[in-house]
């Protein structure tokens, strides 16, 4: 029996270029496709959610005020959540299979499994810690994996050295100490396995 593929659908944690080239090439590909016929949400509802972030991605990298990128990340949200919705949509409509999976243009992958490379690690969320100078790290557990790894940084000019290595075998409740207050900081986060370390 042939395993059953389908289309990624966790898109708010992926760099701002990576989303932007995606739903434009998704939006290309599903254009006049005769295998989805009413694409949900609409095709130009997407692109107009595109054009949005689009054009606060451009005034934040121009300006760069705080202001800017908050419009910017704000308006990823929507965008993030639209081709979700459209993933859903076309998982749905291919049921497994790999060529009209592929004719979306959407980035596919089989059910995640020990016995392959882990997906990458979606729904990074930060958030208070208890005390001064801590912080929470959750993300979204993967089926079958018992390893992630995490670092972090100081979000500064210029870049900062990432921390060291950090491995856990949890996806909720993982406390980082200790922070300086008053600083942005950034996080990355990966499963590994048998196969190996994943995005």
């Amino acid at each position: 029996m042939a395993t059953k593929t389908k289309a990624l659908i966790g898109f708010r944690r992926m760099k701002d270029d990576e989303l932007m080239v995606l739903t434009r090439t998704v939006i290309g590909a599903m254009t006049g496709n005769a295998k989805f016929l009413v694409p949900f949400p609409a095709l130009d509802d997407v692109a107009e959610l595109l054009d949005d972030f689009t054009t606060k991605l451009t005034a934040a990298r121009k300006r760069g005020s705080p202001e800017d990128t908050a419009l910017k990340d704000e308006s990823k949200v929507p965008l993030a959540e639209a081709l979700q919705q459209l993933g859903y949509y076309v998982n749905g409509i291919a049921k497994g299979h790999l060529s009209t999976l592929l004719s979306s243009g959407f980035p596919t992958a089989a059910p995640a499994t020990g016995s392959i490379v882990p997906a990458m690690v979606e729904e990074v969320r930060i958030s208070d810690g208890r005390q001064s100078g801590q912080v929470r790290l959750d993300f979204t557990n993967q089926i079958r994996m018992r390893l992630y790894e995490y670092t972090f940084r100081k979000l500064m000019v210029p870049e900062a050295e990432w921390s060291d290595r950090l491995t856990t075998t949890s996806s909720k409740g993982n406390i980082i100490v200790p922070l300086e207050m008053g600083l942005f900081y950034e996080f990355k986060v990966r499963a590994l396995n048998n196969k190996g370390a994943g995005d």
